[in-house]
């Protein structure tokens, strides 16, 4: 890769681990506790090397049974030394959301404490599927204990990420480690492309990237289209965006065939914005940090598609990516220019800083020619969205009802929460132009959902969903699954609705 430093996703060693194991040194054990019952499925062993430690625990009412709460005990009697306590609460509370929390906030803890290598014991005896569990806790381990520090120079041999996580089980679990640690791997991945600066995450890296992490499977095939190739196939309205800037746009075209040649594919196509400034709509200072994130959809998109191949998914899968800054310079688009994208539509662009929507236009346009199955974009699109359902869902919208229970579900799944959006006739009205087919923006009044309704008009001719990430692609503060920064939103919930196309994990529509 043509980096002038080394960039590489973090891999960890997960594994199943057997009961002679347990002799063996690692940094920590963990075992999760519920109200009333205690440790979950610990064998005798590692219970008798803590017993004093637990019963003491347990006369001062500090064993942290409540949800989330921790203590670590220390103990010679083992080659391991440390373990871990960790609560779920009461036990017919314990779902797969919480299940992956509370392994990220003890696998953070044990993480700062130098524990490279941890292992947890598995929770039995709840009423969810074991594979499901073994899944969760690996999400939770290497999604919560991620930290971004490629960049650092001062003090950064002082952080010691998580090297190895063994789950503990008396029953075979592999398969839902093995989609684990993908999944989450798949994440950090999106998350390390938003994380990066704009001087480093162009479009050319992210070309680059999804080479290298990509290039390796036989049933992939990578195309890229330059801005000379964009404007012979009429890629007016993705080329209106990249006219501003001095780096040059890409189009992204991943396609996974995994699937029988005469299936069809599946397109995910995801937002490309390596910077936004707004363009000749400049955004103020307030609203222009943070903007190197709005390739979160193209980053998740490239996760999702390494989900499928490193997993072995079978089905045919495409993914698209539009990718450009937004600029002001003297080549840039002005506030009512007109162009047109690739079915032909005329498009007054009213607001330049409403630019993620006219590279999406192109991109659905394109998916077309591959006669999909369906069509799932997700993008950083609106602040409204952040307005409407702040960080705590995504906003989901479609006309199709199948795609979009099934994308609910899989929402609800993977801990990354949909919620539905409407489209009413009414928000096309306010796309309505004087001088052209269609406005880029309808005014301030429902600006999530007439962005929906224009992405809407290039994705006429097949099942089309459209996901606005805006509120869940970073976070300011600290939570379970993610510190401060950029999310990796979208991976987790395609990787779902993929699991579910390819029948692995089927999500039932009532």
């Amino acid at each position: 890769m043509s980096f002038p430093y080394t960039i590489l996703m973090i891999e960890v060693t997960v594994e199943q681990v057997q009961k002679d194991s347990l002799e063996k040194e690692y940094g920590a054990f963990i075992v999760f506790l519920t109200k009333n019952e205690g440790p979950l499925g610990a064998p005798e062993q590692l219970i008798s090397a803590f017993e004093a430690q637990i019963n003491a625990l347990k006369e001062t009412n500090d064993l942290p049974e409540d949800k989330k709460k921790t203590s670590i005990l220390y103990s010679p009697g083992l080659k391991t030394k440390r373990l871990g306590l960790v609560g779920f609460g009461e036990k017919d509370e314990v779902d797969l959301q919480l299940i992956r929390e509370v392994s990220a906030i003890i696998g953070r803890k044990l993480r700062d404490l130098k524990s490279e290598k941890i292992v947890y014991i598995f929770p039995e005896g709840t009423s969810l599927d074991s594979q499901d569990i073994a899944k969760a806790i690996v999400e939770g381990a290497i999604l919560g204990t991620y930290k971004f520090t490629e960049l650092k120079t001062k003090d950064k041999d002082k952080f010691k990420p998580i090297t190895y996580i063994g789950v503990y089980s008396k029953e075979d679990i592999s398969k839902g480690l093995r989609w684990g640690k993908v999944i989450a791997e798949s994440t950090n991945l999106a998350r390390d492309l938003a994380n990066r600066p704009s001087n480093i995450a162009t479009p050319t890296h992210f070309v680059e990237v999804a080479k290298e992490y990509l290039k390796k499977y036989d049933n992939m095939k990578i195309d890229v289209l330059d801005e000379k190739q964009c404007k012979k196939l009429g890629m007016g309205a993705f080329l209106a965006v990249a006219k501003g800037s001095d780096e040059p746009a890409k189009f992204l075209i991943m396609e996974y065939k995994g699937g029988n040649p005469e299936d069809k594919p599946v397109v995910l196509v995801g937002k490309g914005v390596t910077f936004d400034t707004g363009g000749i709509s400049l955004k103020p200072q307030s609203a222009i940090v943070g903007m190197k994130g709005d390739c979160s959809g193209a980053a998740a998109v490239i996760g999702a598609v390494r989900v499928a191949a490193e997993l072995g998914l079978p089905l045919n899968v495409v993914g698209l990516a539009p990718l450009t800054e937004n600029m002001p310079s003297g080549k840039a688009t002005k506030p009512e220019d007109v162009v047109y994208a690739m079915n032909g539509k005329s498009i007054e662009i009213i607001n330049t800083d409403a630019e993620g929507r006219l590279i999406l236009a192109d991109a659905l346009c394109y998916a077309e020619r591959y006669e999909p199955k369906w069509v799932v974009d997700l993008a950083t699109l609106t602040g409204a969205i952040v307005i409407a359902l702040g960080d705590q869902a995504a906003g989901l919208f479609s006309k199709d009802d199948t795609l979009r229970k099934r994308l609910k579900l899989a929402g609800e799944r993977s801990g990354e929460r949909l919620w539905s959006m409407p489209l009413f006739d009414g928000y096309y009205d306010q796309l309505k132009s004087k001088v052209a087919d269609m406005k880029n923006v309808g005014g301030r009044p429902a600006g999530s959902a007439t962005a929906a309704a224009f992405l809407s008009n290039f994705a006429e001719n097949y099942p089309w969903a459209h996901l606005d990430i805006a509120g869940i692609a970073w976070v300011d503060k600290s939570t379970p699954l993610c510190e401060e920064g950029m999310t990796g939103a979208g991976v987790r919930v395609l990787s779902e609705l993929l699991f579910d196309e390819a029948k692995i994990r089927n999500i039932t529509i009532e």
